[in-house]
């Protein structure tokens, strides 16, 4: 007993140096996959914290919001609805914005962690050759998969506890968030110890992370302007406009440029199995990134463009949509706060 307890007390000694270590690594050291998985692991449980504190704190503040309640209503009128079809589940209004409320701690605490992590990759995206630059740009991939290891956990936790679980996470959305996770989840470890210093793996995790927290943040700012007002809607246009542009060319065209380099030096390099598995993933994202960060962003471009009819699509409290909601019925059930419908229109 004395042994185990001495043991443990030693590895608690030892662990913020070996974190240190597996973050930081000098130019002539390499990182065992063992000390990184403690650091992603670490990294998972750290990220987890932070969301349950936000959750804490910032869900009291939106449940007593005016706006915010009406913003989330008028988000279901306007693309909801149609997500919730997507989805093969039946909200009402008035579910769908208690979910939504109760998720919006979590929605800033995914755009917040996808900037950081973008952030992390910057001083080698700017050019910066140090090793001190690749440690942190890797470092931003490995936050990345730490995030979705404890956002995985999450989905399989709600799923198998909460008697509304499978409602509450449908097989579609599990479908969809497995294909986004599926990049870094396998091929984020081997690629930080194989190419730590490699530009186009730096370039890659920047492009990925600050697409998302930007495309995310601006549809989060969107939801509460009211587009029945001209000058708003003017302003969700051009916001909405940027949006799409950063998306077409981030999720779009940069990132298949980027595919194709890394898999010429995966190729060049004789990692077959890197390339291969690299393939069927890049493959899934490329359909992610058109059908859910792209495609989103134009639908709305048309949807609520100059040329549409303004006070007809704009605002559909007496629209078509609303009138199918009237139509379809809905399941009512009790407020969550886990659910991950928002991230089947926005997340990356």
């Amino acid at each position: 007993m004395t042994d185990t307890m001495t043991h443990y007390s030693n590895l608690l000694t030892t662990l913020p140096t070996k974190l240190y270590s597996a973050a930081f690594p000098s130019p002539d050291e390499s990182p065992s996959s063992q000390d990184l998985m403690i650091l992603v692991s670490t990294i998972a449980v750290m990220w987890a914290a932070i969301f349950s504190v936000l959750h804490r704190y910032l869900h009291p503040y939106a449940m007593r919001q005016q706006w915010l309640t009406d913003a989330m209503g008028r988000e279901y009128d306007r693309v909801g609805l149609s997500m919730c079809k997507a989805l093969r589940v039946k909200w009402t209004r008035q579910r769908y914005t208690e979910i939504m409320l109760n998720d919006w701690p979590k929605m800033q605490g995914i755009y917040l962690q996808h900037f950081i992590g973008g952030a992390l990759c910057l001083p080698a995206v700017l050019g910066y050759t140090d090793s001190w630059a690749a440690n942190l740009a890797c470092l931003g991939v490995l936050s990345e998969m730490g995030w979705e290891m404890s956002d995985m956990a999450d989905i399989v936790i709600t799923r198998s506890t909460a008697i509304d679980g499978k409602e509450r996470v449908p097989d579609t959305l599990v479908m969809i968030m497995s294909i986004h996770h599926s990049m870094t989840l396998t091929l984020g470890l081997p690629l930080v110890m194989k190419y730590r210093q490699l530009r186009t793996l730096h370039l890659l995790t920047f492009n990925l992370q600050w697409a998302a927290a930007l495309a995310i943040s601006a549809n989060e700012y969107c939801k509460t302007l009211d587009l029945k007002n001209q000058k708003q809607l003017w302003t969700f246009r051009i916001v909405n406009g940027i949006c799409f542009g950063i998306m077409a060319w981030m999720r779009g065209i940069y990132w298949l440029f980027l595919c194709g380099k890394l898999h010429m030096r995966l190729y060049e390099d004789e990692e077959y199995t890197m390339m291969c598995v690299g393939v069927v993933i890049y493959t899934l994202i490329t359909g992610f990134n058109v059908m859910l960060c792209i495609y989103p962003f134009g639908k709305k471009m048309l949807k609520f463009g100059p040329r549409s009819k303004e006070m007809g699509l704009v605002d559909m409290d007496d629209g078509e949509e609303l009138e199918d909601t009237k139509k379809e019925g809905g399941v009512h059930l009790s407020p969550s706060n886990n659910s991950l419908m928002e991230k089947g229109d926005t997340d990356n």
